[in-house]
């Protein structure tokens, strides 16, 4: 009652955008009572996402299952079967859709790319290595931006492996968290300027200057490398000492 403009108001006073408002109304008014009537008695377990997905509005106007019709096979084969439970993706499968790119990239829909592309890398593994490499191979972008994730996943598994016990953080992980960064950076400076660069003055002076720095962190390190491997020489002279007197 009231109205687009109350509708707007109510939106607003709970927070709600009003386009997931909107999203929601129209559900639930597809969502007749006989649908949830036989929903509830399938005994199969549905999200809110599987039923807005029936209701979405296709290219020709019209929900992608209106009357929910797909959906109620669907639930009979699932309780046929046994399952106790409907995926999105099984549903999208079957009315021979997917979720808008804004419902991918929206941490709150409740769906997400992994979610969405999980049953087709689950599948047959040919076709999922084409997939894979067709994505890789043909979009530098893509390529580039999946190194990056790797490299930051590689970056964050070695640190861990260099944490304190009982979660303790001190100088000594500080160093080796640093000092893998400083690598990782290397590396992938490396990578970004593959081939020999013609430099200009100004990258000329910073290449100097970063290579004079660098020159002085690795004798700094080499230095407390070695250290330990002194002291235990030397220990080792002092025992030999004590042997022989």
């Amino acid at each position: 009652m009231g109205g687009e403009a109350a509708f707007e108001r109510y939106c607003d006073e709970i927070g709600l955008p009003l386009r997931t408002g909107r999203e929601y109304r129209h559900t639930a008014r597809l969502c007749t009572p006989a649908v949830r009537q036989f929903v509830a008695d399938s005994g199969v377990h549905l999200s809110y996402t599987v039923l807005r997905e029936g209701a979405r509005i296709g290219s020709g106007g019209r929900p992608h299952d209106e009357e929910y019709g797909t959906l109620r096979s669907l639930l009979d084969e699932a309780r046929t079967s046994g399952a106790g439970r409907l995926l999105c993706s099984q549903y999208q499968q079957a009315l021979g859709t997917g979720p808008a790119l804004q419902e991918l990239l929206d941490p709150a829909s409740g769906t997400s790319v992994a979610r969405y592309l999980g049953p087709l890398l689950q599948g047959d593994p040919a076709e999922r290595d084409k997939f894979l490499r067709d994505l890789v191979e043909e979009y530098d972008g893509v390529h580039d931006a999946m190194k990056r994730v790797m490299d930051d996943k590689r970056r964050r598994d070695r640190e861990g492996q260099t944490g304190c016990s009982g979660g303790q953080r001190d100088k000594a992980h500080d160093l080796a968290r640093d000092l893998i960064r400083l690598n990782d950076q290397a590396v992938a400076l490396m990578n970004r300027y593959p081939r020999k660069p013609s430099f200009t003055d100004d990258q000329r002076s910073a290449c100097e200057e970063a290579l004079g720095t660098l020159e002085v962190l690795a004798a700094w390190i080499r230095v407390r490398l070695e250290a330990p491997k002194a002291a235990a020489g030397a220990d080792r002279t002092a025992e030999r000492d004590l042997v022989n007197a």
